[in-house]
């Protein structure tokens, strides 16, 4: 058993006004649905020592957390990491509650998430799960519904945030966006400085000054008596907001010279008849963390019921794909496109140069929109390109669909083609997750078309999930009716190349067509 950790207990500072902020150490929001993945197996469970020690393990060994302290391979297990996880943690200060060292790197990960009201984390009690994120991880709603809900409960002065600041952000720059139809990038970083939520008196500030990123900084300074640094006034803090901002689907980012943020206008009805539901939560609310999850337990019906009835995948993205590509502002060319794919392949970090418009779509998403872009760029006579995310009025997307579906699908009157595309690298990973619903996704559209065609497309692709599909197309000669189904699994640069030679349709067939020559001239099958 773990040696039990000491609480350092801390005198409750005075609350100040501050600037509004998230978590910073997870920027894309994104992740948060995977981290309660990893740690739903704990749901229940008292959060004691050893039951936080595991958690932590269990966020290095599916790869949530990463550290050269904890180097991870496919023998690694939660038992033969422990020791090391403690060690690389155990310079860590005591947060939220929790002790130093690894019980305070759990935190990290789960503060947005208590400030959301996904989850009740709190030491040596019970690990509860909301009903929001539970139906996240059922795959009945989507990252951005369910993001929209929980950021209509959320209140900045809240047991997790000692603030004077008493008021809902995401309600308050939803009405400045009703009133002023898009704010810019120095704009926005002003409104998180705002003390009441007061949308009048912020117009009046903004709308009497000239912001840049130049100046913004000292702006906030005089104004607010800021005394943090420029990089967290202007890009630290903003950007996580944003981030999350953008995943509830309230708001859509463009560029015009200059970042610009404007409601989304697919989601209007949405967003008006979410601020219609009023909430209130008492001062012992906004102090107690038992208290606030129930009260925000208590408004999930009504405003899920809202928040789900809207399109959970992106409409005519043909017709938005070309409006996107014919706008030479944002530079989206078949080069731009082929590079940063390139660049998702090698695994490289956004460079300081990535497109404006690319800068906020977090990656996974981002090789899904980038190869749908290439996709209508060399096919749209021929296909209906439909990816399965969420997207804003101008096609960008916001949050991966619920797993019902396929993650980009093509159509033609005779032809169904199904791309799976993945970042995921790790071995049993890809096997685990890429493999068994990709092909329940493919069979779910067999019957209605005269051929099929599947790729599978990831940075590499191992051997073991070679050989799996290597087996479909067996299955697929052995048990369906259906001759022309022609799978090939890809690596992202393969793809690209065979996609701009206007060849994957062929391509996948001599695949299929070469293995099936294999196996029938070895079995001596007619």
């Amino acid at each position: 058993m773990t040696k039990p950790m000491q609480k350092t207990p801390r005198a409750k500072r005075a609350a100040e006004y501050k600037q509004m902020a998230f978590e910073t150490a997870i920027r894309n929001p994104e992740r948060y649905k995977s981290i309660l993945q990893t740690v739903a197996p704990f749901k229940d469970k008292i959060l004691n020592d050893d039951v936080l020690l595991d958690i932590v393990s269990s966020l290095y060994l599916q790869e949530i957390v990463k550290s050269d302290g904890v180097p991870i391979d496919e023998n690694s297990t939660i038992d033969s990491i422990k020791e090391r996880v403690k060690q690389v943690n155990s310079t860590r200060n005591s947060d939220g509650g929790f002790p130093k060292g690894y019980a305070a790197r759990f935190w990290t990960y789960m503060r947005t998430l208590s400030e959301l009201g996904f989850v009740l984390a709190q030491y040596e009690q019970p690990f509860q799960f909301s009903a929001i994120a539970n139906k996240l991880l059922a795959g009945e709603i989507s990252e951005q519904v369910a993001f929209a809900v929980q950021a209509m409960k959320y209140n900045r002065r809240s047991p997790y945030r000692n603030v004077k600041n008493d008021f809902n952000f995401f309600r308050f720059i939803i009405n400045v966006l009703k009133e002023k139809s898009h704010l810019s990038y120095p704009q926005f970083i002003v409104s998180l400085f705002s003390r009441d939520g007061d949308v009048t008196k912020f117009r009046q500030l903004i709308d009497g000054h000239s912001l840049t990123l130049d100046n913004v900084a000292e702006f906030v300074r005089d104004q607010f008596g800021s005394t943090l640094k420029d990089q967290t006034i202007t890009r630290d803090y903003p950007d996580v907001v944003l981030r999350v901002l953008i995943l509830t689907g309230f708001v859509s980012v463009t560029y015009q010279g200059t970042t610009m943020i404007e409601l989304n206008q697919d989601n209007r009805q949405m967003i008006d008849n979410l601020l219609n539901i009023k909430i209130e939560l008492s001062k012992a609310e906004k102090e107690n963390p038992h208290l606030y999850f129930q009260k925000l337990e208590q408004l999930t019906d009504k405003l899920l019921e809202i928040a789900a009835d809207t399109p959970n995948r992106v409409t005519k993205f043909n017709q938005k794909a070309q409006k996107l590509l014919e706008n030479t502002e944002l530079n989206l060319t078949e080069a731009q496109i082929v590079q940063e794919l390139k660049r998702l392949a090698q695994g490289k970090n956004k460079s300081k140069n990535v497109l404006p418009i690319l800068y906020y779509v977090a990656e996974p998403l981002l090789l899904e929109f980038l190869l749908s872009l290439l996709l209508v760029l060399k096919y749209q006579n021929q296909f209906s390109v439909q990816p399965n995310f969420v997207a804003d009025h101008n096609g960008l997307p916001i949050s991966h669909a619920p797993a019902r579906k396929g993650d980009i699908e093509l159509f033609s009157n005779d032809i169904y083609w199904l791309i799976e595309a993945t970042l995921i690298k790790n071995k049993q990973q890809q096997l685990n997750a890429e493999t068994t619903s990709v092909i329940r996704h493919f069979n779910d559209a067999l019957a209605n078309y005269q051929a099929h065609y599947l790729s599978f497309v990831a940075p590499l692709v191992h051997s073991d999930t070679h050989q799996f599909y290597r087996a479909q197309i067996v299955l697929n000669k052995l048990e369906s009716k259906q001759a022309n189904i022609y799978l090939k699994p890809y690596a992202i640069d393969e793809f690209v190349d065979v996609t701009l030679a206007e060849n994957n349709l062929l391509d996948m067939q001599s695949h299929t067509q070469d293995l099936t020559q294999k196996i029938e001239n070895l079995f001596n099958l007619p």
